[in-house]
């Protein structure tokens, strides 16, 4: 990322400089108005809901998971099964997303107040894991999906991949990870070790040791949320915008 992000601010730099200023700002506004709503007992931690999954469920999921590695449905399968189990635990779908608690709007608007505050933090954290990195002598290999959408040519797979990094990938592993694995450990772990422990599968199951660090703060940025506002969406809403940053700093690089 450290070659891209030269060739950005080389021929974009006023504009790459205000995005990462109004990160600042954003960031800056939103520790405001948290600490302000948390003075007031506006907001109150602990709001998602509690589904209490058995084990067998699941090692069920993990197994459709596991699947995957062999038939592009595992994926998928293990989703389903999740949205299944939900039913089955007798929780709507409203209740499960959170959209009795947030509006559409509400939604998608904080959702990208969140995303832009956490973006600059979590890119100084890459910068500086890199920079360690360096100072230790080991190398940071690109990551295979960067290489694969920098690289292409093809219109109908650049597509597809816009879909699957704005849409199906955010969607996917917030019910994954906090819907269904962080719901799983918190009913037997303390919520601060369920949401740690949830932040380290979803930074190391990444497989890319550069962008772990930021991965992994990312993850309790999304659990925490979740916690707080009780709505799976305003997670989901957080990790597209967030996804939709870096696309489209890389649009610009791959473009530029």
């Amino acid at each position: 990322m450290n070659e891209i992000t030269g060739k950005l601010l080389h021929q974009y730099g006023t504009l790459v400089l205000g995005f990462f200023a109004a990160s600042f700002a954003a960031a800056l506004s939103f520790g405001i108005v948290f600490r302000r709503l948390q003075k007031e007992g506006r907001l109150r931690y602990g709001q998602a809901p509690t589904i209490f999954f058995s084990s067998i469920e699941l090692v069920t999921v993990l197994l459709f998971l596991i699947s995957g590695v062999f038939f592009s449905a595992g994926s998928l399968l293990a989703l389903v099964a999740i949205l299944l189990l939900v039913r089955f635990h007798r929780l709507d779908y409203a209740a499960y997303f959170g959209t009795k608690r947030m509006s559409p709007w509400q939604i998608v608007a904080v959702g990208f107040w969140i995303a832009l505050a956490a973006d600059l933090p979590l890119r100084l954290v890459a910068g500086l894991g890199e920079l360690v990195g360096q100072a230790l002598g080991v190398p940071a290999p690109p990551q295979p999906a960067i290489e694969l959408f920098l690289r292409t040519r093809s219109w109908p797979l650049l597509s597809l991949l816009l879909v699957f990094i704005l849409v199906l990938a955010p969607v996917g592993e917030e019910v994954l990870f906090r819907g269904f694995l962080y719901v799983y450990l918190k009913n037997r772990l303390s919520r601060g070790a369920a949401l740690v422990l949830t932040a380290l599968l979803f930074a190391l199951l990444h497989f890319h040791w550069p962008t772990f660090l930021p991965l992994f703060f990312f993850g309790l940025l999304l659990g925490v949320a979740y916690e707080f506002s009780g709505c799976l969406l305003l997670s989901v809403a957080i990790h597209c915008w967030f996804n939709s940053f870096t696309t489209g700093l890389l649009l610009l690089a791959k473009f530029g």
